[in-house]
């Protein structure tokens, strides 16, 4: 795997530590065997204060996004990395999940499902491709009808990519959305770059060929000039993006010199 897909092993193991927890804000079964020693090093390797909380609380915001949306039955995780919401979530009936990322990664997490007996409760279509080139087109010859609204989950992928692929890749999503369609996810601020709180783990995500590489102080604007009408976008700790495990209140925004995360609910 090249360095941003092997983030995901790393992504698995915070999934498995939280998963361990006797008030666990989720439960996945199969992450600590999809992690591996490699992810659990690499959970190691990046945790800070902060990091297991935050990504605990956004798996469980998007649960509960995917929860609220039940009336949306196609579904796609834009860089899925090596999440099995397809086995731990309970889907609707007809419900079709489509499932994006580099082929490496999803070659490997396709072996490894089916070494351990992976039972997927909707109906699920894994594509390989490259998320800042022409992608729509294999998720067309999967079965995604772009006439039918779609819920779209972009989760822990916008700050690897450059700001100018990430303004085309949202702006591309909400110009393949049929009216209805929902976007979640996550976005990382500006000051998240340049705080001095996270420079020693930006540096070993830089050595490790999987750099943060944008972020923003303003989600709202990327969000509605990229074609989305915003409904939500909440920090940890504020209600709806704690669930009781962030443990500082949560920083008014526009603060300076401390990383923040934000976490987002649009449509069109």
């Amino acid at each position: 795997m090249n360095g941003v897909s092997a983030t995901a092993r790393w992504t698995a193991a915070a999934r498995a530590d939280e998963t361990r927890r006797d008030d666990a804000l989720f439960t996945d079964e199969l992450a600590g065997e999809l992690a591996g020693p490699e992810g659990f090093a690499r959970y190691e390797r990046y945790a800070n204060p902060g990091t297991t909380e935050f990504l605990a609380i956004r798996t469980r915001y998007l649960d509960e996004v995917i929860g609220r949306s039940a009336a949306l039955t196609q579904v796609v995780l834009v860089a899925a990395g090596l999440d099995t919401r397809s086995v731990r979530l309970a889907w609707p009936s007809g419900t079709v999940l489509y499932e994006l990322d580099h082929a490496d990664l999803v070659d490997w997490k396709e072996k490894r499902l089916a070494e351990l007996g992976a039972r997927h409760a909707c109906e699920r279509q894994a594509i390989g491709t490259d998320l800042t080139g022409p992608w729509d087109g294999l998720l067309r010859a999967a079965g995604w009808d772009s006439s039918v609204p779609t819920l779209w989950i972009v989760e822990g992928l916008l700050f690897y990519l450059p700001e100018d692929d990430a303004r085309t890749l949202l702006a591309r999503l909400a110009s393949l959305s049929a009216p209805g369609s929902v976007l979640a996810g996550d976005l990382l601020s500006h000051q998240s770059m340049v705080s001095e709180f996270t420079q020693d783990g930006l540096r070993r995500l830089h050595e490790d060929g999987c750099p943060w590489l944008w972020g923003t102080d303003d989600p709202e604007d990327v969000l509605t000039t990229s074609g989305w009408t915003v409904q939500e976008v909440k920090v940890p700790g504020e209600d709806g993006a704690s669930f009781g495990r962030w443990p500082w209140p949560p920083l008014p925004r526009g603060t300076k010199g401390f990383p923040m995360n934000f976490l987002f609910t649009t449509s069109v």
